[in-house]
């Protein structure tokens, strides 16, 4: 039935979601943490900007013209270069949430 059918998907999407987010003994291919403290959130590893010189404000700068997935690429890029930097997390979390990204943006807001 089409209620088995959907269960079954929301089910599976749980469980792939779930896959996402590696725990403190697992690594997971394309994705990285920085330290222990940001546990829970992985960043791209091919991030073209990870050493980018002035990432957060360019990151706000995407952020304005509604470029999501380039928003999202500096302001990890920012938090990478300043672990530290709550400002930097607050609008990743603000971006993942419009990306639809419920639980790396509920990780990037607690942070």
């Amino acid at each position: 039935s089409d209620t088995e059918f959907w269960d079954k998907m929301q089910a599976e999407w749980e469980e792939m979601a779930r896959r996402n987010w590696i725990s403190e003994n697992q690594e997971a291919p394309g994705q990285v943490t920085i330290s222990t403290i940001e546990k829970g959130y992985y960043f791209h590893t091919d991030n073209p900007f990870k050493d980018w010189p002035g990432a957060f404000e360019e990151g706000l700068k995407k952020m304005k013209e509604g470029d999501l997935p380039l928003t999202i690429l500096y302001l990890e890029a920012a938090i990478l270069q300043e672990p530290n930097d709550a400002e930097a997390w607050q609008f990743l979390g603000i971006t993942q949430a419009e990306n639809e990204n419920e639980q790396a943006a509920i990780v990037a807001l607690q942070r």
